[in-house]
């Protein structure tokens, strides 16, 4: 794993870490960003991804956005307030930048993966940044009040929910296929029987071949 710190903006003195991992070729490759969810458990997803990424080509970048905010952990307070959320998009989307700039990075071949919090920011940055081609939301679903951003020019959606997830519904995931649905845009939604919010290894293998197809 390179950690790298980079500085989000240019007026706020903001430090955000990132970590990464890319195939050493000297090739460009497909890259994958990769979001945590509310506990910031940043290592958790990228150490189980990125060595099947990395055999698969794929470069992986896990940005801890909470850095935005000072944030160990989110609460619902802080994800509801109208605040913290925008700021979090803003490191997000100004990792994006960071990613497409990579010499190792075909920036045209930019995925994003989110889980939970992270997915719903997924779905947040695919509506507003063109520069994001695929898009895999696990345990999300669509921020409250931005329906109305789901568009033609979403990239193609991957979306897995467990069907058993108490913190939160199913009803979230379906509500994305529909509006995804209604737009015309490529999608696969997956319920996975008997699977939380948070997934099992089984179901963490299963999204890992689902991805290959998207």
């Amino acid at each position: 794993t390179c950690a790298t710190t980079i500085r989000w903006g240019h007026l706020s003195h903001v430090y955000t870490h990132l970590q990464q991992f890319e195939p050493q070729t000297g090739l460009r490759h497909p890259a994958l960003v990769i979001l945590h969810g509310s506990g910031g458990a940043v290592s958790f997803w990228l150490n189980r991804l990125a060595p099947r990424l990395l055999d698969a080509g794929v470069a992986a970048y896990a940005p801890h956005y909470f850095d935005k905010t000072g944030t160990e952990r989110a609460t619902a307070e802080m994800i509801f307030d109208g605040r913290h959320f925008h700021q979090w998009l803003n490191a997000v989307e100004d990792a994006v930048g960071y990613v497409a700039a990579r010499p190792a990075v075909d920036s045209n071949r930019i995925g994003v993966l989110g889980i939970s919090l992270g997915g719903f920011l997924a779905v947040a940055l695919a509506t507003q940044d063109s520069r994001v081609r695929a898009l895999v939301e696990v345990s999300g679903g669509v921020p409250h009040g931005w329906e109305s951003r789901i568009t033609s020019a979403m990239p193609a959606t991957l979306a897995l929910h467990g069907a058993q997830d108490s913190v939160v519904p199913v009803s979230e995931a379906l509500k994305l296929q529909q509006l995804l649905a209604e737009q015309r845009v490529p999608n696969q939604v997956e319920i996975l029987p008997g699977e939380g919010h948070w997934f099992s290894s089984a179901a963490q293998m299963q999204m890992l071949l689902l991805m290959k197809h998207l």
